[in-house]
Formats: C-alpha cells, sequence, structure tokens
C-alpha cells in the first residue's frame, strides 16, 4: 500500500511541475499577447480583444493536450515499478487524474491571473471548469493502460 501511495505522489508531482510551469509559461504568453494586441494596438481596439479570447483558448487546449502525453510518460516510467498490472492499472489511473486535474487548476488558474481589462473576450476560470473536467477522464485511462501495459512487460 506504502508504494502505491509514494506511486500516485509520484505522477501527482510529475503533473504538478507540469502546472507551474504551464502556468507560468501561459502567464507571460497571455501577457505578451495583451500587450501586443491591446496596449500597443493604436486605435485597433476592435479586434485585440477577439484574438486575446482565441490566444486564451489556444494555451487552454495545448494544456489539455499535453495531459494525456505526461500520463502516458509517467505510466510508463510508474508501470515498471510494478510486478502487477493490476496495481499498476489502477495506480497509473488515479495519479492520472489527481495529477491532470491539479496541473490544469495551477496552469489554468495562472492563465486567467494574466487576464486584463482588455481581455474581455478571453474565458474565466469557471468556464473552464466543464472542459477540465471531461478532459481529465482521457488522461486517466491513458495513464492506467500505459501503467499496466508497463507492467506487463517487465
Amino acid at each position: 500500500m506504502k508504494k502505491t501511495l509514494q506511486a500516485v505522489g509520484f505522477i501527482t508531482l510529475i503533473f504538478t511541475l507540469f502546472g507551474i510551469a504551464l502556468g507560468v509559461l501561459a502567464f507571460i504568453s497571455g501577457s505578451w499577447a495583451q500587450s501586443q494586441l491591446i496596449t500597443s494596438a493604436s486605435g485597433a481596439t476592435d479586434f485585440g480583444p477577439v484574438f486575446i479570447g482565441i490566444a486564451y483558448l489556444q494555451t487552454a487546449v495545448i494544456i489539455f493536450f499535453l495531459g494525456p502525453v505526461i500520463a502516458a510518460v509517467a505510466g510508463g516510467l510508474l508501470g515498471s515499478v510494478f510486478s502487477s498490472p493490476k496495481t499498476a492499472l489502477i495506480t497509473g489511473g488515479v495519479g492520472s487524474l489527481f495529477g491532470f486535474y491539479l496541473m490544469s487548476i495551477i496552469a489554468i488558474g495562472v492563465l486567467v491571473l494574466s487576464k486584463g481589462s482588455g481581455a474581455q473576450q478571453a474565458f474565466s476560470f469557471g468556464q473552464a471548469l466543464f472542459p477540465l473536467a471531461v478532459t481529465g477522464i482521457p488522461t486517466a485511462i491513458i495513464g492506467s493502460l500505459i501503467s499496466a501495459i508497463s507492467a506487463a512487460v517487465n
């Protein structure tokens, strides 16, 4: 049981570190986009907020797409530690699910913090919760399956 909890913590930590890095990058890119498209727009403020909204949406989609990739890599590493594919399946799935949610909450939360007054078109944190919750499911599935396959091969 201790080994299983440590493994879940390991995967969650990996996702958390990615969440912090992605959040910082999202904040920088969101702030930069606002400074280029709104602050420096010089009268072209009609399209700036729309482009900011698109940039924020694109950044969120990238964060969501990275979930299964990180789950696959972490699950592959984790699965080799377990001799039982069933234990690896459960551990990889739980760790990937919790880790993905933590990563996404951190990254999307920091992205939303970069919203300035000219970015009314950008989504709010609450608007991102449903897609965040749904994208956790395939992330957990891929994390559990890759962990189980890695344990079975080992």
